[in-house]
């Protein structure tokens, strides 16, 4: 039998990774598995298209893995196919057809859907397929017969993990150099948050035993993997596991960089310092500062023990991140705007804020009508307003965390940030909610663009982040400190693409004699970054914590042209002296240093600086 095991991905991305297909394909027997094909799917695609990827191996069954991003689309695929193909077995699973098997059985004409952990269900399902038509529905099986949908009895998760096949490690899956990898050490979480569906049917945690981890970490080490996400919704619970973890990481995969999730209650300074020597990111649920709200979900928070938490993490230099919730039971806009100042002022590298999703299948979707919460009642389960918010403060507060996503995420902006709230003399909510009205407004970005941050690139938020600073500072009467502000903003914005784009290397080989390239059109290295800004920047962030005014007060704004290149991980910011930045600039349009200099320089002085430019790969030729 062929399998196509379909996964639409909710971007493209490196976290775009089917691994819940490949788990279902490493758990067939070798013989199936080698008919077994992961099919990606992605947004852009059109339905045409989907169709076309999924029957190219000529398959006899499809299943796909249903979460509330794709739900509608997948199940709108499975019903096209079965127009098609009214043979083709179609077959789902995932949290969607957890919750809901009749509905998802309707909705996609489908054939069977596998509720919960699906590796067991899935090989005892198609092995009876391959057998001829079903008459009985195996556990953890709902099929689609003509009297209806016919439940097999529950299947209880498994236990022991280590028993069940690696995606990576059978092959299934191949690591990419330089990609990304989803990586599963433990299953379920110790924790019962109302909101959350990953504690459902168990509060106990399973974890893969040590000996599969490392054979998966060496593995990414050798294919040079770039990014490895740790599907481990708290892998600091208990503290040592997660120390342990840490350990066995720099150990093995010392090159790799982990994103993780952790929960503030069980760092330690010990677990800092571990953290701070893994190339990593740290991911924490703050969800709500306002400890009243968090109890109506079952979380609890001791705001001052989180922040001398977060303090540690941040005195060993590690990056983290953290969660907000708007729209939870209980709270309100100001709620959220208190949330957002609160976690803000933790100067996070990171702000994650979405809109509570009352799913299907968790305590809070059953004690929905306590809190007045009205949802939409189909995928991804977005809460419309409830007693304490009503559908006006939560579109309210669905446009401040576009606007923190826009100004502070994707414009980079946690180490300025607290520069330009001092400089404003402002809360970071009203300084967000004033480039929201400004943005929507004189910097003449729509509204639905505004709301998703997905596509846009940091340059474009650069140049809004600029124009409403400029008129933020000249309205407060403080129009002297703009210069000032506008550089700081923009080296953070050179720095950051100059880190994440190509290295300028220099040139290999006998670098060519100065008289030889004096006459020689030359023109600036790609990769390199020449910015000129109103002050000498390199003296600004040399002082550290940058108050605005006082650097207006102690510099003049004389200028300065820098040059930023990177050389490994490395970037490098040199502020250039008058000929040699003449020589950069003029070189951005092919051109021979002689033609730029003239007789301004003489043929001796100016070969020199090109023969070092070219020897350290800021000019090329061609």
């Amino acid at each position: 039998m062929n399998i196509a095991l379909a996964t639409l991905h909710a971007n493209r991305s490196a976290q775009a990774v089917p691994l819940a297909a490949a788990c279902l394909a490493a758990a067939l027997p070798e013989g199936l598995r080698r008919k077994t094909r992961l099919v990606d799917l992605y947004p852009d695609q059109d339905q045409e298209a989907m169709v076309r990827a999924l029957l190219a191996a000529n398959p006899q069954l499809v299943a796909f893995s249903l979460y509330v991003w794709n739900r509608e689309a997948l199940l709108a695929l499975a019903r096209r196919l079965r127009r098609e193909r009214p043979a083709l077995r179609l077959v789902a699973g995932g949290p969607e057809a957890t919750t809901d098997p009749a509905g998802v059985l309707r909705d996609g004409d489908l054939d069977a859907v596998i509720r919960g952990e699906g590796e067991a269900s899935f090989r005892e399902l198609v092995e009876a397929l391959e057998q001829g038509p079903l008459r009985v529905a195996p556990a953890g099986v709902t099929l689609n017969t003509p009297e209806g949908p016919v439940a097999g009895p529950e299947r209880a998760p498994a236990e022991d993990l280590d028993a069940l096949a690696s995606p990576w490690l059978s092959g299934v899956l191949t690591p990419p150099a330089g990609g990304g990898v989803l990586w599963e050490v433990s299953r379920g979480c110790p924790f019962a948050c109302d909101f959350c569906f990953d504690a459902r049917g168990s509060r106990g945690v399973r974890h893969i035993g040590e000996k599969r981890l490392v054979a998966e970490l060496k593995l990414f080490a050798r294919a040079r993997v770039g990014q490895v996400w740790v599907l481990d919704s708290t892998f600091n619970f208990p503290p040592e596991r997660g120390k342990n973890l840490l350990r066995l990481l720099a150990r093995h995969a010392p090159q790799v960089h982990f994103h993780l999730e952790a929960k503030a209650d069980f760092l330690d300074r010990e677990t800092a310092r571990l953290l701070a020597d893994t190339p990593c990111s740290v991911q924490i649920g703050l969800q709500s500062a306002r400890p009243e709200v968090l109890r109506n979900i079952h979380r609890n928070l001791d705001l001052a023990a989180f922040g001398r938490r977060l303090q540690q993490l941040g005195a060993e230099g590690v990056t983290f991140g953290l969660d907000l919730i708007y729209g939870l039971p209980g709270d309100d806009h100001q709620g959220f705007r208190h949330s957002l100042n609160t976690a803000l002022g933790f100067a996070p590298n990171h702000l994650d804020m979405f809109a509570l999703a009352v799913l299907p299948g968790t305590p809070l979707h059953r004690d929905r009508e306590r809190f007045g919460i009205v949802a939409e009642e189909q995928p991804p389960y977005r809460v419309l307003g409830s007693a304490s918010c009503p559908p006006a403060d939560l579109e309210r507060s669905r446009s401040l965390a576009a606007a923190a996503d826009l100004f502070y995420n994707v414009g980079r902006a946690v180490a300025f940030f607290p520069a330009l709230l001092k400089a404003t003399g402002t809360q970071p909510a009203e300084f967000l909610e004033g480039f929201a009205e400004w943005a929507l407004g004189p910097g003449g970005v729509e509204s639905s663009r505004f709301l998703d941050a997905l596509p846009w690139k940091p340059a474009a938020v650069l140049a809004l982040q600029e124009g409403y600073v400029t008129e933020r500072l000249r309205r407060a009467g403080r129009e002297e400190l703009v210069p000032a502000a506008l550089d700081l903003m923009r080296y953070h914005f050179h720095y950051a693409e100059t880190l994440l784009g190509p290295e300028t290397l220099p040139l290999k080989g006998k670098t060519p004699r100065g008289q030889q390239l004096w006459n020689t059109p030359l023109r600036t290295a790609g990769s390199l970054r020449l910015v000129p800004f109103n002050y000498e920047i390199l003296e600004m962030v040399e002082l550290g914590d940058i108050d605005l005014a006082e650097l207006a007060a102690m510099f003049r704004p004389v200028g300065s042209m820098v040059l930023f290149v990177r050389r490994g991980d490395q970037v490098f910011c040199e502020s250039l002296v008058e000929d040699f930045a003449r020589l950069l600039g003029g070189c951005q349009k092919k051109r021979a240093p002689k033609e730029i200099f003239g007789a301004s320089l003489s043929s001796r002085e100016g070969a020199e600086i090109v023969e070092f430019a070219v020897a350290e790969g800021f000019l090329v030729r061609g």
